[in-house]
């Protein structure tokens, strides 16, 4: 899996995921959303542990389609590196947030 290989990409709109998939199944003549789907369900793609609403996925360039539009609301293509970064991020330890706080609150 490369920048080369594949496509990535962060959604925030279930709507316009759920578009780009029934557009993506019908150019594909895939037979219903059931059985075949071009995409997986919304479900099954990464929570973005960052935003803990987003989903990320992926796929392979050759299987991308010029009809095929990620132009959407809510649809952002990003790279391999961001995608690794955003499905191995961690929340800020406590500690580091209250040490966050105290240099914010000091006096000038």
């Amino acid at each position: 899996m490369t920048d080369e290989t594949h496509r990535f990409f962060r959604f925030s709109n279930e709507a316009s995921y759920e578009t780009l998939t029934t557009a993506g199944n019908t150019a594909r003549n895939l037979p219903d959303e059931q059985s075949e789907r071009w995409l997986a369900l919304w479900d099954k793609t990464f929570l973005d542990p960052e935003t803990n609403s987003d989903r990320l996925y992926c796929v392979k360039k050759s299987g991308v389609l010029p009809s095929d539009d990620f132009d959407l609301e809510g649809i952002e293509e990003i790279n391999l590196e961001t995608y690794l970064q955003r499905l191995s991020w961690e929340p800020p330890i406590e500690e580091d947030l209250e040490m966050e706080d105290e240099l914010l609150d000091l006096p000038d």
